[in-house]
């Protein structure tokens, strides 16, 4: 089975959330579900900063579900949303 990478972008619930501390706990709770590829802070507005993460995951049915789930479930996390969905070659 192949691999496709999964982007998603994590709002914080609060502007004073540590982004670097909350991508680390982000990285540990999806180890089961996936590996971490890349992650950046994108500025929204009014001082509010998301997190813009791709992961690789397996390509199976529901294989952005679970991670998603994982790290919503995460304390100091607003919204998790898939953003983009591509297969590796």
């Amino acid at each position: 089975m192949g691999e496709v990478a999964v982007q998603v972008k994590v709002m914080p619930d609060t502007p004073e959330v540590d982004l670097k501390k909350l991508s680390g706990r982000i990285e540990s709770v999806v180890l089961r579900n996936g590996r971490m590829y890349a992650c950046e802070v994108q500025p929204i507005a009014f001082g509010l900063k998301a997190l813009l993460i791709t992961f690789i995951v397996e390509d199976k049915e529901g294989g952005s579900e679970a991670l998603e789930e994982a790290i919503s479930s995460l304390d100091e996390v607003e919204s998790v949303q898939v953003v983009a969905v591509s297969r590796m070659l």
